[in-house]
């Protein structure tokens, strides 16, 4: 997905750790700023395009862009954690690597497949996944010593944790826990469509 991102929303896969997380401030404030500006835009639209709007190709929108229409409020999220190129990274190795070695395994401790899940795959993918949280984390942080008015005013972590856990069964309180630790440049924001058509 990276390759074809117009340059703004680009974080370099190699350099220093700094530089990353540098870019990827960058690219979730820009992105916050459109979504702030999106009420006094969306009126020119006669019909709107989130990947026009936001300089993304339709195959990007797709998973960074989720738009909802209720009654007369319009809701945009914009999962802006597909940014960070560790996140991708473990994103990749989940699909290709860990879930097949996951499916793959038994309960049977001495099969090779089980081995190969618990010596390998599951190390590597909890790796993977420290690696996007200090990613994430440490962009999130930026943002918030920066001050970025626009990115506080729709970063929505605990209005997503609050959503999802409501999922979790009442028995998978470790579960629980562990989900509301995770780091999230998750960005959300309501319009009042009477306002913005107006």
């Amino acid at each position: 997905m990276d390759e074809t991102l117009v340059p703004a929303y680009r974080v370099p896969i190699r350099g220093s750790q700094e530089r990353k997380i540098q870019y990827l401030a960058d690219a979730v404030a820009l992105l916050a700023d459109r979504l702030g500006r999106l009420q006094q835009a969306y009126s020119h639209w006669k019909q709107f395009e989130p990947s026009a709007y936001f300089d993304l190709q339709p195959c990007q929108a797709g998973p960074l862009v989720r738009t909802e229409r209720l009654g007369a409020t319009l809701d945009v999220t914009l999962h802006a954690d597909l940014l960070s190129p560790a996140f991708r990274t473990a994103e990749r190795y989940w699909a290709r690597e860990f879930c097949p070695a996951y499916h793959a395994a038994s309960d049977k401790q001495d099969d090779p497949y089980t081995v190969h899940f618990f010596r390998r795959a599951l190390p590597a993918m909890q790796r993977r996944m420290q690696q996007a949280r200090e990613e994430i984390s440490a962009a999130g942080e930026l943002l918030y010593q920066r001050g970025d008015l626009t990115f506080l005013s729709t970063a929505s972590a605990p209005d997503e944790r609050e959503r999802h856990i409501q999922r979790f069964p009442p028995s998978e309180e470790d579960i629980a826990l562990v989900f509301l630790e995770i780091p999230t440049l998750t960005l959300s924001r309501s319009f009042d469509l009477m306002e913005m058509e107006s």
